[in-house]
Parts: structure tokens; sequence; C-alpha cells
């Protein structure tokens, strides 16, 4: 698997985050604990390329023992709040941060994640496992941090039947208006951050948390904590690297049962036929809308436009 593939499955599969800070989530033990994500199951839309990859041979037991290979001492972790906060920012009243802050926070959240200090939600990723381009299950460790200044999210992942584990990143600078959010590729000597390959998923930020299998999660109730925050985000822009020129995406989705949040000025940013992936899986999967599901005639109105040529 290449690394540009794994850059693929990575900004297919942060599901992440969106936490606000200061939040204070309540205990999995709690009455309050959010309910937990519905198990992935697919509607039968016939939206998806492909047929859902078949995961009956892979088991909760495989699952364990192949994501405990980064560190047992890195997962698992008790957690009263699912966002580990970061010391206050060193620039008080900050307007903007700059990019060399921006790859410190990064290399912070690596760090934390090494030493044992963060708190990830460990899963088989859907979206990830399905892209057309892996077929295989993709591991991912999906730690969050913050502090008055920035969201800090870290992915550390890998394949099924690869050996080391990739690090990705992404930060959200909050004293921007709107917020602008970073995509990094960790895995270099340098901080690299990236453009087309983020956005190909990532029009809006960072995405919820989506087991492809109820068993392949550790701690759900902190999957549903962190996932249960992106309705919170706000409505950021996408930092496209100096040395990436933005594609000419053509027209954007126009359909009004899918404009009603993905608009210019709307909740989220317009979706493109770039973003045909996430698209099909999660409504094929019924977590988009996030409210209502599509009646057939919408269902077949989407898939026209899916399948029309650029």
């Amino acid at each position: 698997m290449t690394r540009n593939s794994l850059k693929l499955a990575f900004f297919a599969s942060f599901f992440v985050l969106g936490i606000n800070h200061g939040d204070e989530l309540p205990h999995p033990r709690s009455n309050q604990a959010p309910k937990l994500i519905a198990p992935a199951k697919s509607l039968g839309t016939g939206l998806p390329f492909l047929p859902d990859l078949d995961l009956s041979s892979f088991t909760t037991e495989q699952f364990v023992r192949l994501s405990s290979s980064v560190g047992t001492n890195r997962i698992r972790k008790h957690w009263t709040s699912p966002c580990v906060v970061l010391p206050p920012h060193p620039r008080k009243e900050a307007h903007g941060l700059t990019l060399d802050e921006v790859k410190e926070y990064m290399a912070r959240a690596r760090t934390l994640f090494d030493e044992g200090n963060a708190i990830p939600v460990s899963d088989t990723g859907l979206i990830s496992t399905q892209e057309d381009v892996i077929r295989r299950p993709m591991l991912n460790h999906i730690s969050a941090f913050s502090n008055e200044v920035a969201r800090v999210y870290l992915l550390v992942q890998k394949s099924s039947t690869e050996k080391g584990w990739g690090y990705f990143s992404i930060v959200e600078d909050l004293t921007a208006e709107p917020p602008i959010d970073y995509f990094a590729d960790l895995n270099g000597k340098q901080v690299r951050f990236e453009g087309k390959s983020c956005y190909k998923c990532h029009s809006s930020g960072p995405l919820a948390i989506h087991p492809a299998r109820e068993d392949l999660v550790m701690d759900a109730p902190l999957a549903a904590a962190v996932s249960k925050q992106i309705a919170k985000q706000p409505l950021a822009t996408f930092y496209w690297p100096a040395n990436e020129v933005k594609p000419n995406y053509g027209e954007p989705l126009k359909l009004e049962f899918c404009t009603e949040c993905h608009e210019a000025d709307g909740a989220r940013q317009p979706l493109f036929k770039v973003h045909s992936h996430p698209i099909r899986i999660l409504v094929d999967y019924g977590y988009m809308p996030p409210k209502h599901r599509l009646n057939p005639e919408q269902i077949a109105q989407l898939k026209e436009w899916l399948d029309q040529k650029p």
C-alpha cells in the first residue's frame, strides 16, 4: 500500500471530533452519557461503487490484537472528558496562528500520544475500510486536544496488513474568523501540509467517528462522546498549502435536501463530485442526512448527480 493511498484512507476516515474548548462531557457511566453510535448497516441504496467489503472473517480478537501493536500503554485510557487540555497559547490575543505554531501543535499531539498521554478512540473505520483504493480493514487511533485558540486532532493509522503506523493531524485555528482547518502528514522529517488528498473527504473539516462494525471499536461511549460534539463545530475554511493550487471542482451539489446544510453560507461547506466517496457511503449507511433518511426519489436524484461524468 502506497503512502498516498494511506493518506487517502486517513482523510477518508479521520472521523474526528470538533470538541468545544472547556466542554466536560459526562463519564461513560453517567446517566447523561451520549447515545452510542448506531451499528453500521447499509440501507441498500445502490449508491456505493462497490459492494460492501465482507468483514466476516475479521474477528474482534484480530482487531484488538492488531490495534494493540501501537503500544498498549497508549490506548484504552480512563477518561472523564474526551479532549486533552493543552497549555495556554504563548501569544495572548492571537489573531491567526502562524504556520510554525500550527506545526508545533501537531508535533505536540504526536508526542502526547507516544508518551501515553492522549485519550484515543480505537476503531476500524467505516469510510476508510470501504474506500475503493483500500478495501481492507483500516485501524485507527483518534485523539483530541484543545486550548483556547486551537482544536488539535491526531490520527495514528495503518491497514490490517501493514506493520508500521502512520501519523496525521488536523488543527483548527479558532483565532481566525472564520476558523481555519489545517491538515498534515506527520510521517516525514517535517510536518507536510496537505490539500487535495484531504479535501476529498473534508470540505467541512473533521468528520464523525463511524466504526465499520459494532464490535470493532474500543470504548464505544468515548466514540459516541466525541462524535456528539461534531454538531457544535463551527463552519471553517480549508487551508490550501502554498505549493498546491486548489483545482476547479466544477459546480457544487445543488439538490435542496443537501444544500439545507451544505452551501456557501450554510452550516457546512458545499459538496462537489470530488466528495463522491464519503457521500455515497454516509448516505448509504444512513448517517447523512443526520436527522432523517432520503426517500427513494431523492436517492435516485442523488445517484444521477453522482454518476454524471465531469
